[in-house]
C-alpha cells in the first residue's frame, strides 16, 4: 500500500510540472490552484481505489495513473524532438508549436492504447507433431476475456464473428473469462452473446485466477449455461483423435499435477494441455504433451511491462518449443482492469495441429 501512496505523489509532481509547462500559469494564485487540483485529484483517486483494493474502484485509480503515465511518455517524446530540432538543427524555438505537438502526441498515445485494446487481430500458428493424426485440426485460442464493466457484449460479438470467419474445429478459452465476478455479465445479459460461440467439436474453457476471486461457482455455471464445457482438472477425446486436457489455475490448491492428469489419457494420440498460466513449462515439457496453450500474462499489456516481463518470465508472449512440447502464450483477447494496450494488442490465435508422419 505504501508503494501506491508514494507512487501517487510522484505522479502528482510529474503531472504538475507537465501541466505547468503546458499552460504557463501567470499568477501565484493560479499556480497554487494548479498544484492543489492535481494533488487533490490524484489522492482522491488513490483513496477511492484503496477502499476496494484490487477491486473495481482500484481499477479506476489504475486508469487515472496510467493516463498520467502516458503524459510522461508524451513529455519525453516532445523533449527528444525539441532537442533534435532546436539543438541539432539549430531551429528557432516555437513554444506554441511545441505545446501543440505535445498535446497531439498525448492524444495519439491514448488513442493507440484504446485502439489496441478494442481492435483484435487474428494470428496463426502451425504445429507439426510426431504422432498420427488423420487430418489437421484447427484450434481457436482465446484467453483473458475479462468480461466486465469495460469489456462486454460488443467485444463478445466481435470475438464470435472473428472466430466464425476462421471455421475452427474447436474453440478453447484459457482462463480469466470474467473480470472477478459475474455482476456485469448478468446485468447486461452477456449470456445471449457468449452462447453464440460455437465450433463443430465444441467450446471448452479453464478458469483463471480472476475467476477464483470468490465467484468460481457462479462463473462455472455461467460458462456451462453458455454451452461452454469447463474443464476442471479433466480430459476428453476430441473427434476420437486428439486429447484435450484442462487444468485449473495455480490458485486452486486442489488442482492435479500435469503428470496426474496425463494418467487420464493415452499419450500415443496427440495431447493438448490447456491452462491459464504458463508457469509450469518445466513440468509440462518433461511429459508427452504436444501443445500447451495458456494466457494470463497479457504480454505485459502496457509498455514498459511488455519488456520487463520478457526479462522476468520464461515465456511472456508467443510460441516456443521446449523438447517435444510446443508452448503458446497469448496476450489475450480482453483488457483486464484497464482499457488500454500499449505494445500489445487484443488477439485470437488459430493453431493448426498436423501430423508430420
Amino acid at each position: 500500500m505504501w508503494f501506491f501512496i508514494v507512487f501517487t505523489q510522484l505522479l502528482a509532481v510529474m503531472t504538475t510540472v507537465l501541466i505547468y509547462w503546458l499552460i504557463k500559469p501567470k499568477t501565484t494564485a493560479a499556480k497554487a490552484v494548479l498544484i492543489a487540483a492535481v494533488f487533490i485529484i490524484n489522492n482522491s483517486a488513490l483513496i477511492y481505489g484503496l477502499t476496494e483494493f484490487w477491486g473495481e474502484r482500484f481499477h479506476v485509480y489504475l486508469v487515472v495513473s496510467i493516463l498520467q503515465g502516458f503524459m510522461f511518455y508524451a513529455g519525453l517524446i516532445t523533449s527528444v524532438v525539441a532537442l533534435i530540432v532546436y539543438r541539432l538543427f539549430k531551429q528557432k524555438s516555437r513554444p506554441i508549436l511545441l505545446r501543440t505537438f505535445a498535446i497531439t502526441v498525448y492524444v495519439a498515445i491514448v488513442s493507440l492504447a484504446v485502439f489496441n485494446a478494442y481492435s483484435p487481430v487474428v494470428h496463426r500458428l502451425t504445429v507439426t507433431i510426431d504422432k498420427p493424426l488423420a487430418k489437421p485440426m484447427d484450434i481457436a485460442l482465446v484467453s483473458d476475456t475479462h468480461l466486465g464493466r469495460w469489456f462486454g457484449n460488443r467485444q463478445i460479438k466481435k470475438m464470435v464473428r472473428l472466430i466464425d470467419a476462421q471455421h475452427p474445429d474447436v474453440v478453447v478459452i484459457a482462463g480469466d473469462i470474467m473480470n472477478d465476478n459475474t455482476i456485469a455479465y448478468d446485468n447486461t445479459n452477456m449470456h445471449e452473446q457468449l452462447s453464440k460461440l460455437k465450433a463443430p467439436l465444441g467450446v471448452y474453457a479453464t478458469l483463471g485466477n480472476h475467476d477464483y476471486f470468490g465467484y468460481d461457482q457462479q462463473i462455472t455455471q455461467a460458462v456451462e449455461e453458455a454451452r461452454i464445457k469447463a474443464l476442471d482438472n479433466e480430459s476428453l477425446l476430441l473427434n476420437d483423435s486428439v486429447w484435450l486436457v484442462g487444468r485449473s489455475d495455480d490458485i486452486d490448491r486442489t488442482r492435479l499435477s500435469a503428470e496426474e492428469l496425463l494418467t487420464q489419457v493415452k499419450t500415443d494420440k496427440p495431447v493438448i494441455f490447456l491452462e491459464h498460466r504458463p508457469s509450469a513449462m518445466d513440468e509440462v515439457s518433461a511429459l508427452p504433451v504436444d501443445l500447451h496453450l495458456s494466457g494470463h500474462t497479457h504480454g505485459g499489456q502496457i509498455f514498459p511491462l511488455t519488456i520487463l516481463m520478457d526479462w522476468l518470465t520464461p515465456l511472456n508472449y508467443g510460441s516456443k518449443k521446449i523438447d517435444d512440447t510446443q508452448f503458446l502464450v497469448t496476450s489475450g483477447y480482453g483488457i483486464g482492469p484497464v482499457p488500454f494496450r500499449l505494445g500489445t494488442r487484443s488477439e485470437i490465435w488459430i493453431i493448426t495441429l498436423q501430423s508430420g508422419i
